[in-house]
């Protein structure tokens, strides 16, 4: 069953593993999705889902829109690496597509990019993922939006453990609670236990991918050519950066 009423999807691009030696990225992203009408969103990028699938321009064993093709799963599904290729050439004109039917459905973005490379101090990556989702939510996404329903917060559910998604949802509880006794809440009401779900089953969460793999590219690749279509959906400057 799909949630309804006003939500903020959530989703994260690059890895956040704080081993810059072992990681192969500097950045890591986290796109931030509101639409106070999920229907029209979810029903616009399956719509470009369909259209890839059925023209040959998206993998049928993915379902689901991804800023990247998800490619070792896709080769232990048996695609060849001459298909894979074949897709990832398409993917540009799908990722405008996307972008696209997100800019029609009104919904409005933000994102967080975090430098690991001047990221001091943080015991765990989850830890640092944590903080950065908490702080850049309450603080650059509900404080701008200030909106009249307080929204379900949806994010992808293979990101944590069990123990972790459990922690993670009293971290996010306790610090809007901290917030609101210091004053620093701009919007009224309490944000409830953020609900976590496949990201195949949930195509807010798709858009939500597509915005923060849009930054990321840009920001790794110094390449803008996604992120800046963005422009007219940002929730204030769109942006914050991390150290």
């Amino acid at each position: 069953m799909s949630f309804q009423g006003p939500i903020i999807f959530v989703d994260e691009s690059g890895d956040p593993g704080l081993n810059l030696q072992r990681s192969r990225c500097r950045y890591f992203t986290i796109g931030f999705v509101y639409t106070p009408s999920p229907g029209i969103l979810r029903k616009k990028l399956r719509r470009v889902l369909k259209r890839a699938h059925l023209r040959g321009r998206y993998p049928p064993q993915t379902g689901e829109l991804k800023f990247y093709l998800p490619e070792t799963d896709l080769i232990q599904k048996g695609l060849s690496k001459k298909d894979i290729a074949r897709f990832r050439a398409q993917m540009p004109d799908l990722r405008k597509k996307s972008i696209d039917a997100m800019i029609s459905s009104q919904a409005q973005t933000f994102v967080a990019v975090v430098d690991k490379s001047k990221a001091q101090g943080w015991k765990s990556q989850e830890e640092l993922y944590n903080f950065t989702f908490a702080q850049t939510l309450l603080v650059n996404v509900m404080n701008v939006i200030s909106p009249p329903v307080i929204p379900l917060i949806v994010y992808d559910k293979g990101r944590l453990s069990q123990f972790g998604t459990h922690k993670f949802a009293q971290y996010l509880v306790n610090k809007d609670s901290y917030f609101e006794y210091q004053g620093l809440k701009q919007y009224r009401g309490s944000l409830g236990i953020p609900n976590h779900v496949p990201s195949y089953s949930e195509a807010g969460i798709w858009a939500a991918d597509i915005l923060a793999g849009a930054f990321y590219h840009e920001y790794e690749n110094k390449d803008p050519t996604y992120s800046r279509l963005f422009s007219s959906t940002k929730v204030g400057g769109g942006l914050r950066s991390y150290w």
